[in-house]
């Protein structure tokens, strides 16, 4: 589940065509840009199958850092979940990131817990290189494992940035290969359909997202937007269905909105609470 709050939040996607587009370009090409913002999201449960979970409730924390050269990305999330046969479980996510501005060099590290108990640490860091750009990804925790990442990979805010271009071109589909280090699988193939733009000022889906009461927290809201559909599948997977699928509203500048993740069996209704801009580096 952590990996499916990664990549909503840092834009994280699949994989390029063959062919794809050369490293200096995916990261730097003009167009949009991303705002550096912390956000508040509230988590509650929108659909479940019978039999399964019953109840949901949390709360993502997420913030993005224009560090000059690259960008900080953090994701804490805490999630709890009751089951139909009277079962619960406690959920902590924490993901922290960071990605070079050319598209070159990547570093994370992701712990979950569940039920106060450490379940999974995963650290590392990896690097691209070439047009189209292919490389490495180096794995330190839980142990020490090198994974290939195919021509046309890319990581999580270039992917952010490839897929607002994407929208600003008119373009209504998209598929690239995404690396971001929330799983040891590697990277996922990831497609994304977007739907037609939206002004600035679009009125917000009742109920998947809250009022903003800083002037500068709406300000970032006030952009031209998309609605999308984003699904993740292995790189390799040739099956129908996709693990989990996400539906948000992305703005121009990165800010996401009106989220529903669907793991299959249950989905999550992740409600806006709050957001505020964050100081741009004086470079």
């Amino acid at each position: 589940m952590g990996k499916g709050f990664a990549a909503v939040m840092i834009g994280a996607a699949g994989a390029l065509a063959a062919g794809g587009v050369p490293l200096a370009s995916t990261a730097q090409a003009a167009g949009p840009t991303l705002a550096p913002h912390e956000a508040v999201y509230a988590l509650s449960l929108a659909r479940a199958t019978p039999g399964g979970v019953v109840n949901a409730r949390g709360e993502m924390n997420y913030k993005l850092e224009n560090t000059c050269a690259g960008w900080t990305m953090e994701t804490r999330t805490t999630l709890d979940l009751t089951y139909a046969e009277g079962g619960e479980m406690a959920t902590q996510w924490e993901f922290v990131a960071y990605e070079s501005k050319d598209g070159g060099d990547y570093s994370f590290f992701v712990r979950n817990k569940r039920n106060g108990e450490v379940d999974e640490v995963l650290e590392g860091s990896a690097a691209l290189a070439g047009q189209p750009p292919k490389g490495e990804a180096s794995f330190h925790k839980p142990e020490n494992d090198v994974v290939p990442l195919p021509a046309g990979t890319l990581f999580p805010s270039a992917h952010t940035l490839d897929i607002l271009r994407a929208a600003e071109r008119g373009e209504r589909y998209l598929s690239r290969t995404v690396f971001d280090g929330a799983s040891e699988e590697g990277p996922s193939l990831v497609t994304a359909f977007i739907g037609p733009p939206l002004p600035a000022g679009a009125e917000a889906t009742k109920g998947l997202s809250g009022p903003v009461s800083n002037e500068a927290g709406k300000a970032l809201l006030n952009t031209p937007s998309w609605r999308m559909t984003i699904a993740f599948f292995p790189p390799d997977d040739r099956e129908d269905l996709p693990n989990y699928e996400v539906r948000v509203r992305y703005h121009d500048n990165g800010v996401a909105q009106e989220m529903v993740q669907d793991f299959g069996f249950f989905s999550l209704r992740t409600l806006l609470k709050d957001i505020k801009p964050l100081p741009e580096p004086d470079c």
